[in-house]
């Protein structure tokens, strides 16, 4: 793997010879090292893409969170590949839903876990939103280690714009998506109380504020505007 310029107190660059990230990365991947989560910044999905392969040995377990981004770096191609122990075609080839249920939760202790993210505050707070909530257990506790991939775009000032995002954007835009027919797939604005099952998608929400396990959650950053 490449070097990690500024480990610990700045955004990690994978390889040498790369752009600096930009003002906005360094100062949350800061913020999010005095909460024990890890920044590497990544100027394209590509570059994003080559790191995790690096990162994630051949082999082992994986289990991912449904992420737009993952699919537009190309990194769900690289694991139905066949080079990994990936949980997720092994759970949609199950017809039994309690088998099917049963390795859905193992899933969520998977060696490696990766996941895109809703949104992100620059005062150093990474939120989720969840239907069933297997992706948040993961992300929260169950994931040996998790990797977070997000682009820019998800970047919001405070944790309250970011809440916003992930109500009126991210979980708007997901709800278009599935075929939801929800108050905010109409218009873009969260009517949450006005929102219910079967239609409602929003299920779990997940604020990760800090990691108590060093080295466990790294947050991937892409210099492009991907996902929701």
């Amino acid at each position: 793997m490449g070097s990690r310029e500024g480990h610990g107190a700045g955004a990690a660059s994978p390889g040498t010879g790369k752009p600096r990230p930009p003002a906005m990365v360094s100062r949350l991947a800061r913020e999010l090292a005095r909460r024990g989560i890890e920044t590497v910044y990544c100027a394209t999905g590509e570059e994003a893409r080559d790191f995790l392969c690096r990162a994630i040995p051949p082999g082992t377990e994986v289990m991912t969170g449904s992420s737009a981004t993952l699919a537009a770096i190309g990194f769900e191609e690289v694991l139905l590949s066949g080079g990994y122990d990936y949980y997720r075609p092994r759970i949609k080839a199950l017809d039994d839903d309690r088998e099917r249920i049963r390795l859905r939760r193992r899933s969520t202790t998977a060696e490696y876990f990766v996941g895109g993210v809703n949104a992100i505050s620059l005062t150093g707070e990474i939120l989720n939103v969840d239907g069933s909530g297997g992706r948040v257990a993961g992300y929260a506790y169950g994931g040996g280690k998790v990797y977070l991939v997000a682009g820019v775009n998800k970047i919001a000032p405070t944790l309250s714009a970011a809440f916003r995002r992930l109500r009126n954007q991210a979980a708007a835009a997901e709800c278009r998506a599935l075929g939801r027919r929800t108050p905010c797939a109409a218009d873009g604005v969260c009517r949450n109380y006005e929102c219910y099952p079967p239609e409602r998608q929003c299920g779990k929400v997940l604020i990760i504020e800090k990691e108590s396990i060093p080295g466990r959650i790294t947050l991937v950053l892409i210099g492009e505007n991907l996902g929701y």
